[in-house]
């Protein structure tokens, strides 16, 4: 007879899981356990504002004037129509690009004869969550979220968002 930990047979081979693999499901399991429970919260209803951001693109929960909370809609039903309001030539056309890759319906950037400072997404009443999302996506200058002009710069007639490209 052998002491324990001094000759004897080895231990069996490929029984053993390594660490990594286990590391890695671990982490595959928090991922699936974190969707989950985001879905629940999500799914709540609870009527409340609270904005909860779980990533570059989540979509935030805005509330309006009469205090009812918009969410925002599927990407592929918002028009948004894009107007370069910068000294910076061709940067209503690169916002455009980029928004179509998130699956928007965009309209043909134009350009205004007037420059302002600052990014604006301006959307019709029942899209201003909508403005939140876009606005969040980091679209450049510090971009903020607003109601529709009355006064809409020509063009707009059929988008439900305006982001009008402002100067840093």
């Amino acid at each position: 007879m052998t002491a324990p930990g001094q000759g004897g047979p080895p231990p069996p081979r490929g029984q053993a899981i390594p660490n990594s693999v286990r590391g890695a499901v671990l982490v595959g399991l928090a991922v699936i356990v974190g969707i989950i429970g985001l879905q629940i919260l999500d799914d709540s209803g609870s009527g409340s504002s609270v904005t909860a951001a779980t990533s570059e693109t989540s979509a935030p929960t805005t509330t309006t004037a009469t205090g009812q909370a918009s969410k925002p809609h599927p990407p592929g039903e918002v028009s948004i129509k894009v107007y370069n309001a910068s000294d910076v030539q061709g940067a209503g056309q690169q916002l455009s690009d980029k928004l179509k890759t998130y699956r928007y319906n965009m309209l043909a950037p134009a350009n205004l004869n007037s420059t302002r400072k600052g990014t604006v997404v301006q959307c019709r009443s029942g899209y201003d969550g909508d403005g939140a999302v876009i606005a969040g996506f980091g679209i450049g200058n510090g971009a903020t979220a607003g109601p529709f002009p009355s006064s809409p710069p020509d063009g707009a007639d059929k988008a439900n968002c305006i982001v009008i490209v402002g100067t840093a």
